[in-house]
């Protein structure tokens, strides 16, 4: 069965139009579309499935709400961009209670409210095979403004934000039967919060576009070898990541079955951003780190000629890096 970019591109040479005011369709974190002539609109969707996304008894409705929403503001952070509406579809089986529904909204408005955000419309269907939720997310950034996967370029350093593999050790955790609990220690608190209710990074990412500082940028939906994979096809080239540098899971409990790179790599939902610099402007990234200094802003690696050919540097030996992340359409090898 194609994978994900597979089933992409065949949509996009099937669907595949031109306009005065289309920016930017389909292929990157949202499409663009000019607003007037001093901003673009953004404006990009992602769903929340039941058994595909999440299980509803591992995650409470409000968290639910919450993540909903977040990984759409995620990809407007990988744009530069700032939120305005959302509209959300839901999909309601028969066995769920409206408290559990009227939960999820709680969560979602409160993030919604977070980053002014205003929840405008939406649709509400019955579903013959769990719930379901698409949020459609609106934005806009100043024209000529909007960070996009396709401008890295030879040279160019690659920084991560925060710490990668957490959710997908958390998600480990809540399939092997641990649930969110506040009396948890805090190591597993902090993973199994990371799978349930991700941080979108709007504020770094605004920054970023504001001082035309990073050539590329997108979030990590599907991990790191995967995201790179897609800069790296946008733009023509390849890289290098050096694998002692990655901002790992600093505690891995015994019962997780892969290693804190294997999860950085491959894991998932992390939604922190990838982006490239110049190098000659590296040192602004040092002002960046002083304005979140509670956020990791990490130098892993850089940008290479070779394009779509990824490297992994351990040790002064570099091995071939595969985009191996999470794809939902792909099958198992």
């Amino acid at each position: 069965m194609p994978g994900e970019a597979e089933r992409i591109e065949r949509i996009a040479s099937l669907a595949r139009r031109s306009s005065d005011d289309l920016i930017l369709g389909i292929g990157d974190d949202a499409a663009i579309i000019r607003k007037n002539d001093t901003h673009w609109w953004l404006i990009s969707t992602d769903s929340q499935i039941e058994n595909v996304h999440f299980r509803r008894d591992y995650t409470p409705p409000r968290m639910l709400g919450h993540k909903a929403l977040a990984v759409n503001l995620s990809d407007l952070a990988a744009m530069g961009g700032t939120p305005r509406f959302a509209l959300l579809s839901l999909n309601l089986p028969k066995d769920i209670e409206q408290s559990f529904v009227d939960e999820i909204l709680v969560g979602m408005v409160a993030l919604a409210d977070q980053y002014s955000t205003i929840l405008v419309g939406g649709d509400i269907a019955a579903s013959g095979n769990g719930l379901a939720m698409t949020i459609t997310i609106i934005g806009e950034c100043p024209a000529g403004r909007a960070l996009r996967r396709d401008g890295a370029k030879l040279g160019d350093l690659i920084f991560a934000t925060g710490r990668l593999g957490l959710a997908a050790i958390g998600l480990q955790l809540l399939q092997r039967g641990h649930r969110y609990d506040p009396a948890l220690p805090i190591h597993l608190q902090q993973l199994i919060l990371a799978h349930l209710q991700p941080t979108p990074r709007l504020e770094i990412g605004q920054r970023l576009a504001e001082r035309n500082l990073a050539t590329s940028l997108i979030d990590i939906s599907d991990g790191l070898s995967t995201d790179l994979y897609h800069i790296c096809q946008a733009s023509g080239v390849g890289a290098i990541v050096y694998a002692e540098d990655i901002p790992v899971a600093t505690h891995v409990p015994e019962e997780v079955n892969t290693t804190a790179l294997e999860n950085a790599l491959n894991g998932g939902e992390d939604y922190e951003l990838l982006f490239t610099v110049p190098r000659g402007r590296v040192a602004q990234i040092e002002s960046l780190r002083a304005q979140f200094n509670d956020l990791p802003i990490t130098l892993i690696g850089e940008i290479t000629s070779e394009p779509g050919r990824m490297y992994l540097e351990r040790a002064g030996e570099r091995t071939p890096l595969r985009p191996r992340g999470h794809d939902h359409l792909r099958q198992e090898e």
